[in-house]
């Protein structure tokens, strides 16, 4: 059954593991999600089978590609980041299995053609195709004019742009940097990085070039506590054109799920009716669509009906999002 779906998949996994890229890892980083998101414009999102039927993904580019310029300075700095990011492990648990892998299988370098190529792993694609659909090009644009650190976190506000509040431990936040080792106090950790990426945000705001930035609004310690031990409450702000597209996301996630309520729970109407209230009262209307969404793909897999998940559907709004009704 085709279905109408929403044009934003986050949060995304990748965005919140852990890892600390450099410049150069992040331009590859953010070279390939490039080139995914223009197989996935043209709607060629099968990529490249392997003779198991599994997605490994292949790109080739020039040093001009990751927008810098021909030099043997820079052509060590790229050899460099793909072979760190072959090393770079990337780690994913869930309920279903565990896996750990490299952002790339492997670097190459023609020397006659002057050309590189990577490979992107099965398992990662699907993580690599949710970060692709989740940011704009105007987003990854912005993202290239931030440092290392002020990029990861701009990665991170994006994501919770229904709510306009970010909240994470200084501690969570510190170890999904890869910077537990280099900052032992929080001072200097807030001055370096979280001070330093909210001045570059408003900067490329107020420039025109980004679409949020964010304010760190509080992040006391108890009396007591570790100088970690503290939430980080950042506010998220927008322009009237992101401010747009978020509410054209919204009404998107809406319609989509109010369609597979129906298709799934079709002589349920006023169960429907609340449940989708609940979630747009409680700001979780995204992650119910994130879900259906994974209900939908599971339904397909298995040949059966939307109807049949509908027992499914009501566990998992009450265990999952504590609908009640």
């Amino acid at each position: 059954m085709e279905t109408t779906k929403p044009a934003l998949y986050q949060p995304n996994v990748i965005t919140q593991a852990r890892y600390s890229f450099t410049e150069y890892e992040m331009r590859v980083l953010l070279y390939v999600v490039k080139q995914i998101q223009d197989k996935l414009n043209k709607q060629d999102v099968e990529f490249n089978r392997n003779m198991f039927g599994e997605i490994d993904y292949k790109i080739q580019f020039y040093l001009a590609d990751m927008m810098v310029s021909e030099g043997e300075k820079n052509h060590a700095r790229i050899r460099k980041a793909l072979k760190d990011l072959r090393d770079k492990s990337f780690e994913v648990e869930d309920e279903k299995q565990w896996f750990n892998v490299g952002f790339i299988n492997y670097g190459r370098y023609n020397k006659e053609a002057k050309k590189w190529e990577l490979q992107v792993s099965f398992l990662l694609m699907p993580y690599m195709v949710s970060l692709a659909r989740g940011f704009t090009a105007y987003q990854l644009e912005t993202i290239m004019h931030l440092n290392t650190h002020s990029q990861r976190l701009y990665m991170m506000f994006s994501q919770y742009h229904d709510t306009g509040i970010f909240r994470i431990s200084a501690e969570d936040l510190r170890y999904k940097l890869g910077l537990e080792e280099k900052y032992e106090r929080y001072g200097d950790f807030k001055n370096r990085v979280l001070t330093a990426a909210e001045k570059e945000l408003k900067q490329l705001f107020d420039a025109g070039k980004s679409d949020v930035w964010v304010k760190l609004a509080s992040d006391k310690k108890e009396r007591g506590k570790e100088d970690f031990d503290r939430t980080l409450t950042f506010k998220v702000f927008h322009s009237e054109r992101k401010f747009n597209q978020i509410e054209e996301a919204k009404a998107e996630a809406m319609r989509y799920c109010a369609h597979m309520l129906k298709a799934m729970l079709p002589e349920a109407e006023l169960y429907c009716n609340k449940l989708l209230g609940y979630l747009v009262e409680h700001k979780r209307l995204k992650p119910f669509s994130d879900r259906l969404e994974r209900l939908e793909d599971q339904a397909r897999e298995e040949g059966k009906p939307l109807a049949s998940y509908g027992g499914l559907l009501r566990h998992i709004a009450k265990n999952d999002f504590k609908y009640q009704g």
